[in-house]
């Protein structure tokens, strides 16, 4: 009976160490895997850290590559701005503007007509701001357009050495149909000969002014809309030079 019991017990230690024994297999095992899946995350923690930080790197390099070139830029823009002022300065000192361009045009028109050069020297030397003017005189006529072509259509002026004529656009009426006279709200044409038989011509919206020089005397012409179909040209000669 002792024996038999002591065997029992020593079955029952046996299958106790022994689930004691797998127990702790288990746990082992399961030690190793979770030390296995540590050691695991912080490699790839490593590794994503290392790339994070080259990541990192390059766009604190490409960003102060982006400032240096934004600051070359910059300068290049300064240069060219500061070029640009010194040409403009240049253009301004070295070619004419307003009044003055229209003279060194004129001059160099006459230049080319074959205007003797100590001829046009002459008149600018002689030409003063003072003058020697006739009363103005205030003339009308008739401006012409394609419907009429009738008489007291031109005016002269300095003894008749000026010419002044013209035409115009046909005014409508309410139903659109062209009238004889001229709409003095449109543009018109306008031309002035001289005594040489030379025509200048003008277009523009009434009123015009316009200046001539014939012989020794300058006509300065002021035209204007009058009464219905008529025009007024006020004319103011002066002596030239």
């Amino acid at each position: 009976m002792s024996y038999g019991l002591y065997d029992h017990h020593r079955r029952y230690r046996r299958r106790i160490w022994a689930r004691v024994g797998k127990v702790a297999l288990w746990l082992i095992l399961l030690g190793g895997v979770a030390g296995f899946s540590y050691l695991v995350g912080v490699e790839q923690l490593k590794s994503r850290e290392g790339s994070m930080q080259e990541e990192l790197a390059n766009m604190i390099a490409a960003k102060d590559k982006a400032e240096r070139r934004a600051q070359q830029l910059q300068q290049i823009a300064q240069t060219q701005e500061v070029r640009a002022n010194e040409l403009e300065i240049r253009l301004q000192r070295e070619v004419p503007g307003g009044d003055l361009a229209k003279l060194t045009e004129m001059m160099a028109r006459k230049l080319a007509e074959g205007v003797n050069p100590e001829r046009i020297a002459f008149v600018i030397e002689q030409t003063s701001n003072p003058r020697s003017c006739a009363r103005p005189e205030t003339k009308r006529f008739v401006l012409p357009t394609p419907i009429y072509k009738g008489s007291n259509t031109q005016v002269a002026f300095a003894d008749g050495a000026i010419i002044v004529t013209g035409e115009g656009v046909p005014a409508r009426n309410e139903g659109g149909s062209p009238e004889a006279w001229y709409d003095p709200t449109k543009p018109v044409k306008l031309r002035f000969t001289d005594a040489a038989g030379k025509t200048e011509e003008m277009n523009g919206t009434l009123p015009l002014t316009h200046n001539l020089i014939t012989a020794d005397k300058e006509v300065r012409l002021t035209v204007g809309a009058g009464a219905r179909s008529f025009v007024e040209v006020t004319g103011e000669v002066c002596r030239f030079p």
